[in-house]
């Protein structure tokens, strides 16, 4: 019988343009899959929480978070391991908690699964962090919930936290390293070797408040990228942002004044199709990190990023300390500074199809989700 595990998600709980969300969870689902075990995927959200394609609150029946997940269930033939609780009760839960007495554990991305009978029929619950540094200072310093009591053990893509040099707390966990899956047969693009001209992202610009840890503040992109305002006309590349920033943002007008085209992220995140096809028409991701990931060196890489790299499209990417992890140089850049990013644009335009190349090898050898998935194995004491 195929190894058991369950997985716990955030898919119906962020319905709408929901390609990037959504894709941070199937890389886990699809690479456990992939790699031969027994995958029964898990939500629990509130009724309170439903709401339609407007934004207005609706019944369960009629929201487009149900909408949402029954596509994606169907989509990738989940329908008969996938429950979705709505205020912690499903119809599907004996059957749901027969499967977990075989379970050997619940891989829960991000803590956002809490349904007790599960949680209690499963004895290794994993909690996997995607937002390394801000997980811990909510803990530990702002003594947000973060539900760390109901797990056993604990996996970061922060692959540096616990390190001397990385600041930030711990939460009184010990963080276990794990890399960032990415489904290369969903990501394959035959015969488009030739990049395109223009390098792009996708940014929700101001994200959630900063938080203050050892008397620094720990932010978001937005103040990253306020630091490269003039990088297009400072380099001569065409650099270019999917946003939700608002037209009359006076920082719209400094972007667009320094050369940077900035363009509506929401009708590019659904279908996910779309999503990948503007990445694969790009020259490669050029992307900062969250300033909290910076400050930290906590070692955080993008779940975007491998996407493009899949797609043999080079990556940029602002250093949290992940170049200790991944091999850079060709396909894969990092970058400190305004200097730094420049010089990484000039080196993959003096050979794009070299860069494209190695950006899709580092993706086979370092991403692959079945590998990942082994390698996490490996880590908590469960491989082969």
């Amino acid at each position: 019988m195929p190894r058991r595990v369950i997985i716990g998600v955030g898919i119906a709980s962020y319905p709408i343009h929901a390609a990037g969300n959504t894709w941070a969870f199937l890389q886990w689902v699809l690479g456990f899959r992939a790699a031969g075990w027994d995958v029964w995927i898990v939500e629990d959200l509130a009724r309170a929480k439903c709401i339609d394609r407007e934004g207005k609150a609706c019944v369960p029946e009629t929201s487009a978070n149900l909408a949402h997940w029954n596509t994606v269930v169907r989509e990738f033939g989940l329908e008969e391991q996938a429950t979705l609780f709505l205020d912690g009760q499903s119809p599907d839960l004996e059957k749901l908690l027969r499967f977990a007495g075989d379970a050997e554990f619940l891989f829960n991305i991000s803590g956002h699964f809490r349904q007790p009978e599960v949680m209690a029929a499963v004895a290794e619950r994993v909690y996997v962090d995607l937002d390394p540094a801000f997980t811990q200072i909510w803990a530990e310093i702002y003594q947000v919930d973060m539900h760390l009591d109901l797990h056993t053990k604990f996996v970061s893509i922060g692959r540096r936290l616990g390190q001397k040099d990385c600041r930030s707390p711990l939460a009184g966990r010990n963080w276990l390293p794990v890399g960032v899956p990415v489904a290369l047969d969903y990501f394959t693009q035959p015969g488009a070797d030739e990049p395109g001209a223009t390098w792009t992202t996708f940014t929700h610009w101001y994200g959630y408040p900063q938080v203050e840890y050892a008397g620094e503040w720990y932010g978001n992109k937005s103040e990253e990228f306020a630091l490269l305002a003039e990088l297009p006309q400072k380099s001569g590349e065409k650099l270019e942002i999917a946003t939700n920033l608002h037209p009359e943002d006076p920082t719209t007008r400094r972007f667009l004044a320094g050369g940077w085209s900035l363009v509506d992220a929401g009708p590019l995140n659904e279908p996910w199709q779309r999503y990948r096809d503007y990445a694969a028409r790009s020259r490669g991701e050029f992307c900062v990190a969250k300033n909290g990931y910076v400050r930290s060196r906590c070692g955080w890489f993008s779940d975007r990023s491998v996407m493009y790299l899949a797609l043999g499209r080079p990556v940029i990417l602002q250093e949290t300390g992940w170049s200790e992890f991944y091999p850079h140089g060709e396909g894969l850049l990092p970058f400190h500074d305004e200097a730094g990013a420049a010089a990484a644009l000039a080196s993959v335009a003096r050979d794009p199809q070299r860069h494209a190349r190695a950006a899709r090898a580092i993706a086979e050898k370092y991403c692959s989700a079945p590998l990942v998935v082994n390698q996490f194995l490996e880590t908590i004491g469960r491989g082969k």
